[in-house]
């Protein structure tokens, strides 16, 4: 069995499992060198900056479990490791350890391969074109509403290149360059069929990522050297977050993601999907033989996990808020705004006011950009700090106003922000900003002439959940 690592260029005739391993391996080291550039591009279908994270954890479970296979077998995972090991493990690795939608899209792109790939001791020109066409089918079959302008696009753009090369007569090498063509014109067209991300000014992450197999496919069969991703010059994920409506269709209104594993016979899970449909969006299921991926946005937690429940047993349950995730992604951004204000205190600490504004957050920049908006009051406090009513009270009585609008920015302090009121003989309006990208909105509405009623009522209404 050949070296990858050591095949002079134009000599190779088909892929074996050495090759195959390789290519999988040199796939991952580009996912991870790209994963910055890639989650930069994220703004669909939610903007959270993540694409890259997920295809590459995808790509080390899938690695992970060939060294595994290789381990088992007391062989070297470099070129001792047969077409079908590798294959299972490649196919086992990419389902038990698909991340987000990115990643179970991609593992079902993976096993479409592995599945041609299989019985073979080496894939030629027409392998290798039928390998990326039952990628493409089974990357569309995994998808409930499928949407072009997506990695789905990039795929069947990929197969259709190599399938007219490989009936041309073209090599494996010229098959696969063709591919490669293929699918760089099949993401460049992605913003102009999906117009989110045209409005961003970038091309879909998850099929820029596809990209770097069939580059890490070309680097080791005919060493090209993989080429470095380009991040937008300004941050995608945080213009496409921050932009009131941009971006956000019926998939990105939807608060959660859920994904977990389903033990659950084959013929049960069409009705499994439908029960998904009813209650959100972004579905991807996959699987087989009684194990199956599967990932959900939706507003209904318990209904996701109860279908799951229906037909068999659900584990390795994992649950983000999208909007958490989000609003992450925004502050940051915002807080790289801010840092070059100088750090001192409240300019408006003592400027008497109608109305005066406590807000809480946590670090210096998000401190600086309160304070460029009136607020007269930061108190520290966040997700993994909660602060005591104590503390909050201090800041209220500390308010050059008898009238104080009370911004906790997180869900965990509203509770003890309304014990406030009771403590102090100063009006104390508690509004129910739950992330700081809410208390930094309503920050914005922020007169310090008006009353505390017209004030409540203006933050209110730009509450952006």
């Amino acid at each position: 069995m050949s070296d990858p690592q050591h095949i002079p260029p134009g000599t190779v005739h088909g892929v074996g499992p050495a090759e195959l391993v390789a290519i999988v391996t040199r796939f991952r080291d580009g996912l991870r060198s790209n994963q910055g550039a890639l989650n930069r591009l994220n703004v669909y279908p939610v903007p959270d900056g993540d694409t890259g994270t997920n295809m590459a954890l995808t790509a080390e479970s899938v690695v992970a479990e060939l060294e595994s296979a290789a381990a088992r077998e007391g062989v070297a995972i470099t070129s001792k490791l047969g077409m079908a090991a590798a294959c299972q493990a490649i196919g086992h690795g990419s389902l038990m350890g698909a991340r987000g939608n990115s990643g179970v899209i991609l593992s079902q792109i993976l096993r479409g391969i592995t599945a041609v790939a299989k019985p073979l001791t080496q894939m030629g020109p027409s392998d290798l074109a039928g390998a990326l066409d039952q990628a493409s089918t089974a990357a569309y079959g995994a998808v409930m509403r499928p949407v072009e302008g997506t990695i789905l696009t990039v795929v069947r753009h990929a197969a259709e290149a190599a399938t007219a090369a490989a009936i041309a007569g073209c090599g494996v090498v010229e098959t696969l360059s063709a591919a490669r063509d293929g699918a760089a014109a099949g993401l460049a067209s992605t913003p102009d069929l999906l117009p989110v991300l045209k409005a961003a000014g970038v091309v879909d992450a998850g099929g820029a990522g596809f990209l770097v197999l069939l580059d890490a496919a070309l680097e080791v069969l005919d060493h090209r050297p993989m080429p470095t991703i380009e991040a937008p010059g300004e941050d995608a994920v945080t213009m496409a977050a921050s932009s009131p409506g941009a971006g956000r269709g019926d998939v990105a209104d939807l608060r959660y993601e859920v994904m977990y594993l389903l033990d659950a016979a084959d013929d049960r899970v069409p009705g499994f999907k439908e029960a998904w449909a009813a209650i959100g969006d972004s579905i991807v299921v996959v699987g087989g033989d009684g194990l199956w991926n599967c990932h959900i946005h939706t507003d209904d937690i318990g209904a996701a996990i109860e279908a799951a429940i229906d037909i068999g047993r659900p584990r390795a349950i994992r649950i983000t808020d999208l909007l958490d995730q989000v609003n992450e992604v925004v502050e940051e951004r915002w807080v790289r705004e801010a840092t070059a204000m100088p750090l001192e205190a409240s300019p408006h600490a003592s400027e008497p006011v109608s109305t005066a504004v406590v807000a809480v957050c946590g670090g210096d920049g998000l401190r600086r950009l309160f304070w460029s908006l009136g607020v007269q009051q930061v108190v520290a406090g966040g997700q993994s700090m909660n602060p005591s009513t104590a503390q909050l009270l201090e800041a209220v009585e500390a308010c050059p106003a008898d009238a104080v609008v009370l911004l906790p920015n997180n869900k965990n302090i509203i509770a003890v922000a309304e014990q406030v009121q009771a403590l102090t003989t100063k009006t104390v309006t508690v509004i129910g900003t739950c992330g700081v990208t809410e208390g930094l909105v309503a920050a914005m509405q922020y007169d310090p002439r008006g009353g505390a009623i017209a004030n409540a009522a203006a933050m209110r209404a730009a509450d952006i959940t």
